[in-house]
């Protein structure tokens, strides 16, 4: 049932993944999430709940339509909406994700950026593509520092597809010179010093490595990690797919490390900067899903996958 109505996108698909959305955010406000003050008036904490709630689903729902552009634009799948089904699952698994607004801002334009970078793999007006996605990189950059990492997926998609490459970092340059300038006119104006107390300081986590780590998180990558290696030894075993594909595929395994690496670089003690992840990761299981034959499979794995949220809640609920 799950696997046919998510195997083709349909206005049905948007409409119920924004459901499970919603499902997991008010879960997340009623046992985990926000503190309300309890001196405080009915409405005023009603007030606050909204504003949670419309931010969360405000900032994450644009961005399941911009994932949906760039695997359907560059076709890196054919119809199925299974990579959005798994990202808002990996929302609900790690609903940490809903309280950072600054975050889920950069988040949204470091897809922007990689939209620009698979769309590399078209020749045409490469420059252009260069140039926006280094200045959606710098835009994510002014919500969350350590964004900058991208750029590492950048110059290697500009390696992969240009043999002139060198003339291409220069645009990155002239971005960033454009993002300096903007935020001279609007955002820094006569308080330069003031700017830089709190953005660009690129803090670390303190935090020990085995802290970071964590059963959740050992579970959630290391599957992912096992699954990439079957998906690369099962291509191998097929038809090689086209030049341009297997570089797209590079860049999002790329960007799923940087994903990783702010995590670990982030001083933040929750999973909030796993956002950054998702999408490749979400990419890498709707594969899996793809590549499954039988009806039950698919069903077994979908279902499994929509179970792990609750199991969280369920497993939350009874340590406190």
């Amino acid at each position: 049932m799950i696997s046919h109505i998510f195997s083709k996108t349909k206005p049905i698909n948007f409409l119920l993944l924004i459901f499970l959305l919603a499902i997991y955010i008010v879960l997340y406000e009623g046992f985990v999430g926000i503190e309300n003050n309890s001196s405080a008036p009915f409405l005023q904490n009603s007030v606050q709940n909204l504003g949670f709630f419309a931010k969360a689903i405000g900032l994450l729902v644009p961005s399941i339509f911009l994932m949906d552009f760039v695997l359907k634009r560059n076709k890196l799948v054919l119809t199925q909406a299974y990579t959005l089904l798994f990202f808002v699952i990996f929302t609900g698994i790690f609903t940490a994700v809903f309280k950072s607004t600054s975050l889920l801002l950069s988040h949204f334009f470091v897809l922007m950026g990689l939209r620009r970078i698979i769309s590399l793999k078209n020749k045409g007006r490469s420059k252009k593509k260069v140039f926006e996605a280094s200045l959606w990189f710098l835009v994510a950059s002014f919500f969350y520092d350590w964004a900058l990492l991208y750029f590492v997926v950048l110059f290697l998609a500009v390696f992969l597809h240009n043999k002139n490459a060198i003339q291409h970092l220069g645009l990155m340059v002239w971005a960033a010179g454009v993002y300096a300038l903007l935020l001279q006119a609007f955002v820094i104006g006569t308080q330069g010093s003031e700017f830089f107390q709190t953005h660009y300081i690129f803090l670390t986590s303190t935090a020990p490595l085995k802290e970071k780590i964590g059963l959740e998180l050992s579970l959630f990558f290391g599957s992912s990690l096992l699954l990439l290696i079957w998906l690369v030894t099962k291509s191998r075993n097929n038809s090689n797919p086209s030049l341009g594909r297997q570089n797209s595929l590079r860049l999002l395994f790329l960007s799923a490390l940087v994903g990783l690496g702010l995590y670990f670089l982030s001083p933040d003690s929750g999973f909030s900067p796993l956002i950054f992840s998702f999408f490749p990761i979400a990419f890498l299981w709707s594969r899996l899903t793809e590549e499954l034959t039988k009806t039950w499979q698919k069903e077994l794995l979908l279902w499994s996958a929509l179970s792990v949220p609750l199991w969280g809640l369920l497993a939350y609920l009874i340590q406190n």
